[in-house]
């Protein structure tokens, strides 16, 4: 898992069309940063890779995944360095594991630190090409008796990111995405980055007290557990419902109005964690 920038200057990322997971997770400001998960495929340049957050600690448990960062909050560094303690995810920082990671020419920091899967499961030792079980999410080839009604596109009103719109591409099965107006790309790969599922879960975003940087925005964390709203489109299709999760080494399930099970289509997923009170009418 290789936490990667989403400021405006940090686009076009690299590895993103790689991912089997893509997490977007408010940060500060209106800003989101990615979390790009990575199972089927190594990749083989990812980037620009940016600073863990608290918020990380969401979900690394159920992941059992290597974090790859560049540092943290002084805060952030501890909490992350005693969560790893306990074996549930492996930590590769760059400040732990500088060869791990390159500055690339041709982008200013901190948008020139760049790595790929076979430097980050190097630096993990033993640990970087053992096993590991990870709760799945739910997929299947149809929906079953989940109910949706047909939706081309969604929008999420994000500000300081800029505003992500999805746009079903009834010819590749996937959805076209923008943000800020502009297709979402993977500078290496050359192409568009097109999930096949996109999940907004809404949920309570809350700031982090004695974390604001220098333009006085502080730092999120969200609520991970519990239940609460989710939109999901896949084929096509919408469906409302609901998210629920147990605790942080499980995995979110989803269901509909009816508690049938929302079953996602086999490829990339991105989830988006969002406010309460984002409107995804549109």
């Amino acid at each position: 898992m290789i936490k990667v920038a989403n400021d405006p200057a940090a686009r076009p990322q690299s590895g993103m069309s790689q991912a089997d997971l893509i997490l977007e997770i408010p940060v500060e400001g209106g800003i989101t940063r990615y979390a790009l998960v990575f199972q089927s495929l190594d990749p083989s340049k990812v980037g620009p890779v940016r600073s863990a957050r608290q918020s990380d600690l969401n979900y690394l448990p159920a992941l059992h995944a290597i974090l790859a960062h560049v540092g943290a909050s002084e805060s952030v560094t501890q909490m992350v360095r005693d969560a790893a303690k306990t074996g549930s995810f492996v930590d590769i920082d760059e400040f732990q594991h500088a060869d791990a990671f390159e500055r690339v020419a041709g982008k200013v920091a901190p948008y020139n630190a760049y790595t790929s899967g076979s430097k980050i499961r190097d630096a993990a030792g033993d640990a970087g090409h053992a096993r590991v079980d990870v709760p799945a999410l739910q997929f299947d080839a149809l929906v079953g008796k989940a109910v949706g009604k047909e939706a081309t596109s969604l929008a999420i009103p994000y500000t300081g990111a800029g505003k992500v719109t999805y746009t079903f591409d009834a010819a590749a099965g996937a959805y076209r995405r923008t943000q800020g107006g502009q297709a979402t790309m993977d500078a290496d790969a050359k192409k568009e980055v097109m999930p096949d599922n996109v999940v907004v879960i809404k949920t309570e975003v809350k700031e982090i007290p004695g974390t604001a940087d220098v333009t006085g925005a502080p730092s999120v964390d969200f609520r991970s557990t519990g239940t609460g709203a989710v939109v999901i489109l896949r084929d096509g299709k919408r469906f409302d419902g609901t998210w629920t999760r147990g605790g942080t080494s499980d995995m979110y399930r989803f269901t509909d109005s009816a508690g049938e099970v929302i079953p996602l289509k086999q490829g990339l997923t991105w989830i988006h964690i969002v406010p309460d009170d984002y409107d995804l009418s549109s």
